[in-house]
């Protein structure tokens, strides 16, 4: 009976470790209100530019394929898993430079795709007549916390923090979300932030929108391993309060 009293009083003290939480810690940007915010009126959708050791993906189409296949080694048909596709594309060399067939070296540092795009079709078109270029950066952002790690691939190039963590499939309602780690490079810097995801603010952050190579770590909180719904612990407090529940009922119609 000893044995079932400290559980029962295990069991309680869960109950109130759960109910000292916040509510407010566990939501994301809990003070917003309903409005409508101008995406042009912040300096936070500036748009991504080319930087060193990344990989570009460059599709060139004409009028007559035939003529323009050997300028597109890396078609996406020829793409296999993950890691091929990552490490597909033209790699942007210490100096800034892509070697593009039949052109040779260009520079393509600090400009954007659209820039990029415009460049080789300009050069291809003393060669070929309509012809159309599109370059994509083959972006991806890292997301790590205390559980798990993943590389999130960027399908496009406004790929904000909390389309990140729902990608990531990792989130835990009781991560700390007001003391995100994000951590940037460009123009030979490394940038460290600490965002806070439960304010509003994070909204006028020039870390929403996230980067190509951005490494996104949040933290668990003191309570992530023991009240998760899905963690081992609390599934075996559960069985055993079930358990304690099912003994106490049997002992009571015994006497």
């Amino acid at each position: 009976m000893m044995y079932i009293k400290r559980m029962l009083l295990l069991i309680g003290v869960v109950g109130f470790l759960h109910s000292c939480v916040p509510a407010k810690k566990l939501y994301y940007f809990h003070d917003q209100q309903p409005t409508v915010q101008r995406l042009d009126s912040i300096d936070q959708g500036q748009l991504q530019r080319i930087q060193k050791s990344d990989r570009l993906i460059v599709n060139v189409s004409s009028p007559e394929p035939a003529l323009t296949a050997f300028l597109n080694p890396f078609n996406a048909q020829n793409v296999g898993n993950a890691v091929q596709q990552f490490n597909n594309g033209y790699l942007v060399n210490d100096k800034g430079f892509i070697f593009f067939p039949y052109l040779g070296e260009l520079k393509v540092e600090g400009m954007t795709s659209t820039e990029a795009s415009r460049m080789i079709r300009d050069k291809l078109s003393l060669y070929y007549k309509d012809i159309f270029v599109n370059v994509n950066i083959a972006g991806r952002v890292f997301f790590i916390n205390g559980r798990a790690g993943t590389a999130i691939p960027m399908a496009n190039e406004r790929l904000t923090i909390f389309e990140a963590i729902a990608q990531s499939g990792t989130q835990d309602a009781y991560d700390i979300k007001n003391a995100v780690w994000l951590v940037r490079e460009e123009n030979g810097e490394r940038k460290i932030a600490k965002l806070d995801l439960n304010s509003k603010n994070i909204f006028t952050s020039p870390y929403y929108y996230l980067k190509s190579n951005d490494l996104v770590y949040v933290q668990q909180g003191r309570n992530t391993t023991f009240l998760s719904p899905g963690s081992p612990s609390r599934n075996i407090l559960t069985i055993a309060s079930a358990a304690a529940a099912v003994f106490i009922a049997l002992n009571n119609i015994i006497r």
